[in-house]
Parts: structure tokens; sequence; C-alpha cells
């Protein structure tokens, strides 16, 4: 079966192989001849299997292929080399919960950065999170997917159209990014960042039991150093929450600041309040579409809080209706923290 594979080359593959090349075939009407041995596996045109075929096989199936015939062995080398390495919920493992035991695989073959990331395909419809997650300060959240290496994007089918029942918890890893999909946590809070670079990009974070998003340095210990996060998040709503929409805090308060970016984010009905900065943090918001209202169940519940030097500057006119109708006060600071607007 393995007819359409050529001799080998200088070039291997990760396990040591050799990589087998594709050749060209003349197109021909290919009539069906029940003599001939893997007639259809042979004499197909390559562009019937460049563009028709192959593109319906998933990183299993090619994997799987490449050990029965070397005819496909190019076609894994052309997508295990490519700039991304796509993988297929639902057709390459079964749950998102195998997600991590897959990366954690290949990521020991070839080297995945931020500009050739690791990238996680979700289909349409609901995806249980049923693995645990331990996070830095020792509490085991059950329904969150514990992100182990750098440089993994999660991209879904849309808001409401692709849905992760749990959440996402990321220490001391850089470039995750989170696209098109809906984040809800029942049990916690719906994606917990410590010493993480994150990037969310239309994300829906609503109907947690606790904080929306939770954004921490990497050490509790406020006598040690620690390394503070970042979050940009674009086109985002998070609402509905118990806790706050965005908590941000700091233990360690030695010249460590959050970088923490809003582009045109909605953040309302959140119990506990909208943004809520405690420690050393900068926010920057942007974007005329951004709305912080409609949060906080009791008096001090803020639309946003900031306290103990952090700071947030909102890049809009300050009679643009950004920051309103929260139970408690829309802006509150307190022990040098400040909420400005910078006009440009």
């Amino acid at each position: 079966m393995d007819t359409k594979s050529s001799t080998s080359s200088s070039t291997r593959d990760v396990q040591g192989q050799p990589v087998a090349k594709k050749s060209r075939l003349v197109c021909k009407t290919i009539i069906y001849d029940e003599s001939i041995a893997n007639q259809w596996l042979d004499e197909p045109p390559l562009e019937i299997w460049d563009h028709h075929i192959i593109p319906l096989l998933g990183l299993r199936d090619l994997a799987l292929s490449r050990t029965v015939c070397t005819f496909f062995e190019a076609y894994w080398q052309e997508k295990f080399n490519g700039e991304v390495l796509p993988l297929r919920v639902g057709n390459d493992v079964a749950t998102i919960n195998d997600v991590m035991g897959v990366i954690e695989i290949l990521s020991s073959r070839r080297e995945y950065t931020k500009a050739s990331p690791f990238v996680v395909l979700l289909g349409k419809g609901d995806h249980e999170v049923t693995s645990s997650w331990t996070d830095p300060l020792g509490f085991i959240d059950h329904t969150k997917l514990g992100i182990t290496r750098s440089n993994i994007t999660f991209i879904g089918q849309g808001i409401g159209e692709t849905t992760i029942l749990g959440g996402f918890g990321m220490d001391n890893v850089q470039n995750i990014t989170l696209k098109q999909l809906t984040v809800t946590d029942t049990n916690d809070s719906g994606i917990q960042m410590f010493g993480a670079i994150v990037e969310l990009i239309d994300i829906l974070v609503v109907g947690c039991r606790r904080t929306g998003i939770s954004v921490f340095s990497t050490d509790p210990d406020p006598n040690t150093a620690a390394v503070p996060s970042q979050l940009v998040a674009t086109r985002c709503e998070i609402s509905n929450n118990v806790g706050s929409g965005l908590y941000i805090f700091n233990s360690n308060n030695n010249n460590i600041s959050f970088n923490v970016c809003l582009k045109n984010c909605i953040i309302h009905h959140n119990t506990r309040g909208g943004i809520d900065i405690n420690g050393k943090g900068v926010v920057n918001i942007h974007g005329n579409v951004t709305a912080v209202h409609s949060n906080g169940y009791h008096d001090h519940d803020h639309g946003i809080s900031v306290q103990f030097s952090g700071k947030v500057f909102i890049h809009l006119p300050s009679n643009h209706n950004t920051i309103y109708n929260n139970t408690g006060q829309d802006r509150r600071t307190y022990a040098e923290g400040t909420i400005t607007n910078v006009e440009t």
C-alpha cells in the first residue's frame, strides 16, 4: 500500500524516520477495476488528496494512517511542521479533558511559540470540564482545565455556539489565547490566572459561582518576589457572576504591578461588583462600547473599586457613559487607589 511514497530524503520527522515525498499525478478519468489492488489509494490525483480528502482527516487520523501506509507520512509532516497544529475536540480527542495530555506529548516533539501556537479547535455545543486543578494557593477545583504549557490557543465557534461548562486555570504560563466561546463554571471562577499572560477575544464569562475572571501574581508569599499576570481582553462580556466580574489581587506589594487592558468590554450584573482591584495593579480601558453597569447587590459592591495603590486609566472622555447604575458607588477609590480619565 505504499506505492505513492518515494525514496527517503535527508529530512527526517520527529521520530527519526525518513519523510515521504508526494509526487504529482496527471489528472485522468479513473475506471474502477476490482482486480487492481489499492486502486483508490494509488490512482486518484494528488490534487484530490490535497484539497478534498486530507482536509477531512484530523491529527489522530493522520497519526494512525502513517503507521499503515507511508503515503500518509508526507501529509503528517506537512501538518506537524506547519505554522499551527490544530487539535479537534470530538475528533482527535474525545473531550476537552483529554486536550492537555495530547499537548504534553506533542510538545516534547516540537516547540510551540507565540507566533506558532498549538491550536485547539472546539466545535459547537457544550464541552464539560470534569478534570481537577489545584491552584498555587492549594485550593482544588474539580471543574477546571489546568493549562500546563505555554503558547496554546483555544478557538470556539462563537459566543453561544461553543460553551465551556467549567473553567480554565493558568499558573505561570504565557501566550494563552481564548477566542469565540462562552465560559460558565457553576462551581468556581471561570478563568483564574497566576502569573500568566493571557489574551481573550470575543469571550463571554457568565454564571460562575465565584468571580468571572481572577488575576493574581504567582506567589502568595509577601516576603518573596512575585511574577505579575498580564491580561488583554477584546470584545468580551463578563456578566451575572456571583463574585466580582473582574478581580485583581496582589498580596505582594513590592514593586509588582498587574497589566490589564480591556478593549470594548462590557461588565454587568455581577453580584459583588464590576472590577475590583486590591493591591498594585494597572488597568487600561479603551473603546466606545465599554460599559461597567448594574453591578452589585449591597452598597459596598461597586462598579469599579480600586484600593492599595491600584490604578485605572479610562481612555475615554469624562462624559462618556462608561460606569453607571451600580448598586454602590460607580467609582470607588481607597488607600491611594486612583481612577483617571485620559482624554487624547
